[in-house]
This record gives C-alpha cells, structure tokens and sequence, in this order.
C-alpha cells in the first residue's frame, strides 16, 4: 500500500485558502486580508472556497451571511480579469475553447446560491432565516449569476459551463409549480413586490442562450443586449400542444441541459417544457445581423 505525503507547501497553501471557511466572522476577516494580494492569488483561493462551500452541510442563516460575504469580492475579481469583447478574433482571448476564471466563480456563485435557496424553502415555516425577504435576495442573485453566465458565454463565443442550463430550466419549472410563477396570467401580480420577474427573466436568458447559438458576435451583440429586457417582456411561453403540426418553433425542453433549439420540421408531439414565441424584432434583429456576419466573412474570404 502506497502512502502518499502532501508536500509541506502545497499543505500551507490549501489551509491558507479554506482558512474559517464555515465562519462567518472568521470569513469576513479573510476576505479583507485578500485586499493586499494580487487578483492571480486570489482567484483560485476564491475558487476553491467556493468549491467546497457548495458540498458542506451549514444552517441556512450561516450560508446566507457567508453569500452576502462573498458577493462583493467575486464581482471586484471578476471586474478585474479580462472581459471578452466579440469585436474582438476569439472576443480577445488567446484561446478559443475552455472555461475562463470568470466563469469558473460565477458558476460557482450560482451553485452556493441555488443550494441557499433549495435549504430556505426546505425549512421556509422553521428557520429564522427563511424570510420572504431573505429568500428574494437569494433568488435574485441566483438569476443574476445565471444571466452572468450566459452572457459572458454569448460575449466569449464559449460554451456555458456544464449543468448551467439544466440548473436554470429545474429553476423556472419549480417556481411555476410552487405558484411563484403564473404563466399566460390575464392579470399580472408581482409576487416578489420588488418589481423582480422570474418569467421575464427566464425568457430573457431563452433570448440571449438563442442568439449565441446564432453565433451573433461584433458590435450587435452588445446592442442586443440594451434591449433584450423589452423583447423578453413581448415574448411569450405557450403549451406545446397548442403548436402541433407547426413548423419551426422555437422549443424549451426542460430535461436538457441546453439553451432552446429550432424544430425544423413540425412538433409531432407535445414534450417536457414549452414553445417560445419571441418578440418579432427580436427575432429580426438576430437574422439580421447574422445575415451581415455571414456576408462579411464570405467577403474576406474573397479578398483573400
């Protein structure tokens, strides 16, 4: 039987970075010594916290203040590293393919969060923390993450990391089955009284995971992105078995972990999920400046 001796170094290292992971005190106090290191120290130390927050079993009052903690500090690193610009060949990176740091925390951030919120519905009538206003928070921020996601993966001309879509689609179905959510609703009633919409930011991230399949890059994505919160309003999720025998629909299904896919042939069979019905200037917009993409390339192409 072999034994294997961690290296006195690499042992240092691992305490210094999982150091009073599981206290909020002892939390607060290492986040604010990693003002002094550099953002390529603090990076995987927040990587690796982040990690192993996820798998540990702490009261949801204690993961709450830990993720009010940690928020801050994850977005002043990730405002820090590079941003991907589609202007850009490969949006300013040196490689094409794989996960960046950025993406690495903010999957990681959205991981902790849906565990918060799953923990804070579980004990909604016995836990302190479970307040309606507390529970808001986290879900906010758990589609915030999300969205950052799915956007840097658009902007990046990446893919998301793994389970992001099946995350965010196990989200929304367990929302509208909990009534959080009421779908073609003659009248609209804000549950969260905050102005916050779960639907419009569900088809909002449908929108934007569509257009980076389209492979939508340069100046339009960034204009799209000014005004997707409009298109997701007119934009709307119907039953499939009112779109039987139509052709090319934008299909939801809820059991993959993907963004919405085109039918092109007609919906045969009702499935697991919804049809989206985009707003037609969105819809537009996407053929428009893909069709421009298109014609430019087989221009430099030409040229060359």
């Amino acid at each position: 039987m072999t034994t294997i001796i961690a290296r006195p170094a690499a042992k240092r290292r691992a305490d210094w970075m999982l150091q009073a992971l599981d206290d909020v005190a002892g939390t607060a106090e290492w986040l604010a010594a990693q003002r002094a290191r550099s953002v390529r120290e603090v990076l995987p130390a927040l990587v690796m916290r982040l990690d192993r927050l996820a798998l540990i079993d702490l009261a949801p009052e204690v993961r709450l203040e830990l993720m009010r903690l940690y928020k801050r500090p994850v977005l002043k690193v990730c405002a820090a590293l590079p941003n991907p610009d589609p202007r850009l060949p490969y949006s300013g990176f040196d490689k094409p393919t794989g996960l960046t740091g950025e993406q690495r925390l903010d999957a990681l951030m959205r991981g902790n969060f849906d565990r918060l919120f799953q923990e804070l519905d579980r004990q909604r009538y016995r836990c302190a923390a479970a307040t309606e206003e507390n529970r808001q928070w986290v879900l906010r921020n758990l589609f915030k993450f999300h969205r950052r996601q799915i956007r840097y993966a658009m902007l990046a001309a990446r893919e998301c990391p793994p389970h992001t879509w099946q995350a965010l689609h196990d989200l929304f179905v367990y929302l509208v089955i909990r009534g959080n959510v009421q779908l073609d609703a003659a009248v609209q009633v804000d549950l969260f009284d905050d102005g916050f919409d779960a639907e419009i930011e569900y088809k909002r991230l449908l929108l934007l995971g569509y257009a980076g399949q389209r492979g939508l890059s340069g100046q339009a994505a960034l204009d799209l992105l000014l005004r997707l919160p409009d298109w997701a309003r007119n934009t709307h999720l119907s039953d499939p078995g009112a779109h039987l025998g139509v052709l090319d629909l934008m299909l939801v299904e809820v059991s993959y972990d993907r963004p919405m896919r085109v039918n092109d042939a007609s919906l045969r069979e009702g499935f697991r999920g919804w049809v989206l019905l985009p707003a037609r200037e969105f819809t537009q917009f996407v053929d428009h400046a893909t069709h421009c993409q298109a014609t430019d390339l087989r221009r430099s192409r030409h040229a060359a």
